[in-house]
């Protein structure tokens, strides 16, 4: 069974959900400052957030030289995941408005169908292909080789949480090289979660 995110356009405001653009959430009076990218240190742009038995897990990838600070890698400082409650929520914002996030906002349903991959799940589902934004848990569909990162907590291998498209729309997508798949992994020992991806 395979676990598809289906692309819900929805201009409501949902923070504790998995969506897409728009602002990021963390707990009200909680000190987060918005992240900066470990090469050009500047801060990164918002891409959405996955909903998880964790919490809510934020994704962040630097978009201000695209190309130029291994924003794919999960261990190069590029891109960063923040692990935050999902309850008692309030949008923050980021100290400036160049490449921090993206013109659009979208929500993603859960859709269940019986196929042994990723791939054939696409097939199989009868939504518009730009409208299939990845799915949950299971196994990652690697576009390259294997490239499972280790907690920087505890160096194990981390759980598999999301494969991510760039999204239903090529002006406001998420920049995977235009043609990219974003994996999202994290840590249930160490609550921690780590970003990549493949083109």
């Amino acid at each position: 069974m395979i676990k598809l995110l289906i692309n819900t356009p929805s201009k409501e405001k949902q923070p504790n959900s998995t969506n897409f653009g728009g602002l990021p959430v963390k707990g009200v009076d909680q000190d987060i400052k918005w992240p900066k990218c470990e090469t050009c240190s500047s801060e990164m742009e918002y891409q959405g957030k996955i909903k998880t038995d964790i919490g809510l897990e934020l994704i962040f990838m630097c978009q201000n030289d695209p190309g130029m600070c291994d924003e794919w890698d999960a261990n190069e400082g590029g891109n960063k995941v923040l692990v935050i409650a999902d309850e008692n929520l309030e949008y923050f914002n980021p100290e400036t408005e160049t490449n921090t996030t993206r013109n659009t906002a979208y929500s993603a349903t859960i859709f269940e169908i019986e196929a042994d991959s990723y791939d054939e799940a696409r097939e199989k589902c009868e939504e518009s292909p730009r409208d299939i934004l990845g799915a949950l848990y299971g196994e990652p569909d690697w576009i390259q080789n294997d490239e499972t990162p280790n907690c920087d907590c505890c160096d194990e291998k981390m759980r598999f949480v999301a494969q991510l498209e760039e999204g239903p729309d090529h002006k406001t997508a998420m920049n995977f090289g235009g043609a990219g798949v974003g994996y999202l992994f994290d840590c249930r020992k160490g609550n921690t979660s780590k970003f990549l991806w493949q083109c």
